[in-house]
């Protein structure tokens, strides 16, 4: 891995996933590397959490128990911050935001954690 976690204290990630295990792989590989994780299931949760959390960026399941993820997406973007999408397709199923960052699942460490820093500049 590279970089400096010391670089990364403090910067806080939204993490939105239906799926437990995979909310817990990816909050286990943020927080390996030096970020904290603020975790939401459900698309209410993730809703508060924008409107309640200081954070940096979110990652975002596209589909949350087959409802699409936008509402927040459009709370973030208007916020100014930034987020990526996680998806099981190629990217192209994302409507509505054109050119926004995405990583597919199941991802490797290394291509979300690349994608995070992209992301973060």
């Amino acid at each position: 891995m590279t970089g400096n976690n010391g670089e990364r204290a403090g910067q806080r990630i939204l993490v939105v996933e239906d799926e437990v295990l995979i909310c817990m792989l990816i909050e286990t590989i943020l927080n390996d590397a030096g970020y904290e994780v603020v975790l939401a299931y459900t698309l209410p949760e993730a809703l508060e959490a924008v409107e309640r959390e200081t954070i940096d960026l979110a990652i975002l399941d596209l589909n949350l128990k087959g409802k699409k993820v936008y509402p927040v997406a459009e709370k973030l973007k208007a916020a100014g911050k930034p987020f990526i999408f996680a998806t099981g397709g190629n990217g192209s199923e994302v409507e509505g935001f054109p050119g926004s960052p995405w990583v597919a699942k199941p991802f490797q460490e290394e291509n979300l954690l690349a994608m995070v820093t992209k992301v973060l500049g």
